[in-house]
């Protein structure tokens, strides 16, 4: 059945999609932007008979700051009423409701999140690692904002995860554990990116190599 591009806007993908794809993606996508205020938009990357990957953008009028303000009391309040869920509950409800009504599995083979100030791309490095890592992506993000600063209190423009040194690059070296690694961060002020070694909060120049999804 040929599908209205009108009706998927917010959705990238090329002719060959079904619709009752097309409308689960839909359904997954509005869910998103109630519960994150924010426009998300959807890209189809990879199409294959039993499998199709994805790409998910949050565009948030939210500044950085105003995010950890917002993600801090919500860690807040959840311990206050001893409540034992993610503050990405939203966001897996639907994607397994998602998973649950398309034949195919779904993956997620990058997650943008563009703020007013900053933007966040977190890049597939194996089956499933987004999924399995966002949470605590985001806490070590919140946790480690101010490191991430410039002497001049300069946050980076955009911020890539993971990369590995151009002196480590092979595939049996990507793990979810990589996203704990390094990160690169640009800043306007830099003409090249800065490494964020994350597990040692310290930042250095390098050469590196960014991870597009595998």
């Amino acid at each position: 059945m040929m599908s209205n591009p009108s009706q998927y806007n917010d959705i990238r993908y090329s002719n060959n999609v079904p619709e009752c794809i097309l409308e689960q993606l839909e359904i997954f996508r509005n869910e998103l932007e109630k519960a994150y205020f924010s426009r998300v938009l959807i890209r189809i990357l990879n199409n294959k008979p039993d499998a199709f990957e994805i790409g998910i953008e949050f565009q948030s009028n939210f500044w950085l700051s105003e995010g950890v303000c917002f993600y801090n009391n919500s860690n807040w309040l959840k311990d206050k009423l001893d409540v034992n869920s993610s503050r990405l509950e939203q966001f897996y409800k639907s994607l397994e409701k998602l998973r649950c009504n398309t034949e195919q599995f779904v993956d997620i083979a990058e997650c943008a999140i563009y703020l007013a100030d900053t933007s966040v791309i977190i890049s597939k490095v194996c089956n499933n690692s987004i999924v399995n890592s966002l949470d605590a992506i985001l806490d070590t993000l919140v946790t480690n904002v101010e490191c991430l600063m410039t002497e001049n209190l300069e946050l980076p423009t955009e911020i890539h995860l993971p990369i590995l040194s151009e002196d480590n690059i092979s595939l049996t070296n990507i793990t979810e554990k990589s996203y704990f690694g390094f990160w690169g961060l640009y800043y306007e002020s830099e003409e090249d990116a800065v490494i964020y070694d994350v597990r040692n909060n310290s930042t250095n120049r390098g050469d590196l190599f960014m991870i597009d999804h595998i």
